[in-house]
């Protein structure tokens, strides 16, 4: 997987919720905290991001809400946003 392509989508499903200034701030920095760098990532390292991404959201959304965007940040990630 692109690893900008994979960022570019989780800020698109987070911008309604957090900004898309927030939204690109935290998913930039837990790729470099988790040590995704470079030009791609694996399917793996694109979980680790986004069960990241879910418990910060929780904090902004509640748990239910979070739930469904996490839910819609992985159907993007794997069809590209297509879906």
């Amino acid at each position: 997987m692109e690893r900008d392509a994979v960022v570019s989508q989780i800020v698109r499903v987070l911008s309604p919720y957090l900004g898309a200034t927030m939204a690109a701030a935290s998913a930039r920095a837990h790729c470099e905290k988790l040590g995704i760098v470079g030009q791609s990532m694996s399917a793996e390292q694109a979980e680790a991001l986004i069960g990241k991404l879910a418990s910060g959201l929780a904090v902004f959304v509640g748990r239910e809400k979070s739930a469904v965007v996490v839910g819609e940040i992985r159907r993007a990630v794997s069809t590209g946003g297509t879906a």
